[in-house]
Parts: structure tokens; C-alpha cells; sequence
């Protein structure tokens, strides 16, 4: 609820951001609270299966940095294509966001709200992959636990607690994102997020090309 919720937002709010963004600037509110919502049920679920490997596997598990370094990158990248289509900078950024197979889409009546909803679940879900500082700390308790149901417990509980916080946000986002001036602020914040966050990939992998190494130069 406290220092979870906001330092989790600093490194992930990036990613719902993106989730809302990718839907457009419409007004149906709704749409966006129910997309919300999607993305922090699928982050729960998440880290509650990772809780549960964390608990079963004891401290026989290991993320190296390097790893998370390039997962960092990816994910900030990511975050600069969905800059760019916002900006609508050139026609290609469109066709560079997460999509629902055409056969999953089949299966269901309302394709648009199918498709609306499939790339908040998909976002909500690859937050695991970029884990806050005190997300780490919950994770390390949970490998502590050395019990399946013990360590999904924890990661449940701590990222329900964040929750309140990701919604919020989110909420406000979904005002911005309806006035074209404020998609451009929107678009700037994802974009600076972004390159903090290959920033952060770049300094976890100990590359010489970073923000710091740059303006010390």
C-alpha cells in the first residue's frame, strides 16, 4: 500500500501506460477501467505462480543480473515503439504492438474488446519480468519461505497491496490519453521511462554506454 505501490509504479507504470495507450484516445471509460483492471489481475496472477516456484524451488533458484539487464532493454524498448505510435511518427509503429492470435480471436463474438482487453493481460503479465527493488525483497522472502503455498502467499498479498496504487494511475492516465495534447505528454512519459529503463538494462548488464557514464564524459 505504501513504498510497494510506489516504487513498483516507478519501474512498471510504464508498461500500463503503454496498455492503455495502445487502445487509442477514446471516451469509453469503462473499457479502460475494465482494461485496467485485466492488467493488474494478470500481474497478480503473475507473481502468485512466481511466489509459488519461488516457495518450491528454495534458493535453488537464480535470476543473474545480466538477465534481468536484458530483459530491462526489451521491455524499454518496447515503451519507445509505443512512444513512437503514439506521436504517430511513421506508419510502421503500428504495426509494432502485442496482438491476440487471429484464432483466438475467432473464438469470441466481440473481436474488439477481445483484442482491447488481450494486450493489458499480455503487459500485466510480462511485469514480472522487470521486478521493483521491493519486489525483489518480497521475492528473496518468498525463496526464504522454502514452502510453494507460503511464497505465493507473499507475492499475493504484497502485489494486491500495490494494486490501489497501479489503479489509480491508471485512471489518471486514462484522462490524459482523452486530449491529443495530453497523448503527447503521455507519449514523452512512456518514452522517458523507457530509456530509464534500458538505462537500468545497461547498468545491470555493465555496459559502458549508460545515462551516468555519458554525462560524466
Amino acid at each position: 500500500l505504501t513504498t510497494g505501490g510506489l516504487s513498483c509504479f516507478a519501474v512498471q507504470g510504464g508498461l500500463l501506460t503503454s496498455a492503455l495507450a495502445s487502445e487509442g484516445t477514446g471516451d469509453k471509460k469503462y473499457v479502460k477501467e475494465k482494461s485496467i483492471l485485466m492488467f493488474l489481475a494478470a500481474k497478480l496472477i503473475s507473481y502468485t505462480v512466481l511466489g509459488f516456484i519461488l516457495g518450491l524451488l528454495g534458493s535453488t533458484i537464480k535470476i543473474t543480473p545480466k538477465f534481468q539487464g536484458y530483459l530491462e532493454l526489451a521491455v524499454g524498448l518496447y515503451m519507445l515503439v509505443t512512444a513512437a505510435r503514439l506521436l504517430n511518427l511513421h506508419p510502421i509503429f503500428r504495426y509494432l504492438v502485442i496482438q491476440a492470435p487471429k484464432a483466438f480471436l475467432k473464438l469470441l463474438r466481440n473481436k474488439s474488446q477481445a483484442q482491447s482487453f488481450f494486450t493489458p493481460a499480455v503487459l500485466g503479465f510480462l511485469t514480472v519480468l522487470i521486478p521493483c527493488g521491493v519486489t525483489q525483497a518480497m521475492m528473496l522472502l518468498a525463496i526464504a519461505s522454502g514452502n510453494a503455498v507460503l511464497g505465493a502467499s507473499i507475492m499475493f498479498f504484497f502485489v494486491l497491496g500495490t494494486s490501489p496504487v497501479f489503479f489509480l494511475m491508471g485512471l489518471a492516465a486514462v484522462s490524459l490519453l482523452k486530449n491529443k495534447a495530453f497523448s503527447v505528454i503521455a507519449a514523452v512519459f512512456i518514452a522517458v521511462i523507457g530509456i530509464m529503463a534500458i538505462n537500468s538494462g545497461q547498468i545491470l548488464r555493465g555496459s559502458v554506454h549508460t545515462i551516468q557514464n555519458y554525462y560524466e564524459v
